[in-house]
């Protein structure tokens, strides 16, 4: 934990919240723990690189989301980076059924510093993350310096863009956002929604963490959709007949980042036909 992670503990104590408390300690307790086994098992059993001339490109006209809370105030891109080791162990094994190692394709929507991105390159996926703030990217943080440009880029993703590889679209086996679909406008949501069934493969994965509380920082609530896991299922059924829900069989304490309600979305794009 981080000295910015203090207050938040002291706060949680003076309310009383021992609960919350231990749940976020475990939470990433078990993260952490994960995260090394990961190191480990990558350095024991390294994974086939992708093409050293994998040349990843992104279209858009909106490169920043310059009106997004988000970018105004920021607060997660400036400082999150998370990963986690069991959720890429677990959604290495179940796509490497039909797609091997070296040709498997991801997006992380909402990157942050891209710390998802980078393992994901180091387990031979082709990876790329969007960032809808330029914090990261001009303050040089985290893994922005190596990646910038080549697997991290930034942008709005409510407004259409679309991701080049080798040329040709982008479309992935994996597509998450962690902490992320609260922060797009709800009048965007079918323009992001668009964006992420376009850049995916049939079969592939949509996984995506809810919540429906605020998320006050500086006096400005970061969260523009706020919307139960519930309503959330139902909007997607009603307005996204490409996806199809998928139990990928993962507890709260093995996702990458939530907030507060530790619930999640997963979807896979059905085949064509049906």
């Amino acid at each position: 934990m981080t000295l910015r992670g203090v207050p938040w503990v002291l706060g949680l104590i003076a309310r009383g919240q021992f609960k919350v408390l231990w749940v976020e300690l475990h939470f990433r307790w078990y993260r952490s723990r994960w995260n090394a086994r990961l190191q480990s098992d990558l350095a024991r059993s390294p994974r086939p690189q992708i093409p050293k001339d994998t040349r990843i490109e992104l279209q858009t006209e909106f490169p920043v989301a310059y009106k997004s809370p988000d970018h105004l105030v920021p607060w997660g891109t400036k400082y999150d980076n998370s990963t986690h080791g069991k959720f890429l162990l677990h959604m290495e094994e179940l796509v490497q059924r039909t797609q091997p190692a070296g040709l498997r394709r991801s997006m992380d929507l909402g990157c942050s510093g891209g710390g998802l991105v980078h393992d994901l390159i180091r387990m031979g996926w082709v990876a790329v993350g969007l960032e809808g703030s330029d914090f990261s990217l001009k303050h040089g943080r985290a893994h922005w310096p190596a990646l910038a440009g080549k697997h991290l880029f930034t942008c709005d993703i409510g407004k259409h863009f679309q991701v080049l590889d080798q040329g040709q679209p982008h479309t992935c086996d994996l597509i998450t956002m962690w902490e992320v679909l609260e922060h797009i406008r709800t009048d965007e949501l079918p323009t992001l929604f668009e964006n992420i069934v376009r850049h995916l493969k049939p079969g592939g994965y949509f996984v995506a963490s809810t919540t429906s509380e605020p998320d006050i920082h500086e006096g400005v609530d970061l969260h523009q959709t706020k919307m139960t896991n519930a309503e959330w299922r139902k909007w997607i059924a009603e307005k996204c007949p490409d996806l199809e829900w998928a139990d990928l069989g993962l507890d709260y304490y093995q996702y990458v980042r939530y907030n507060q309600e530790r619930s999640v979305l997963a979807y896979r794009r059905r085949s064509s036909g049906k």
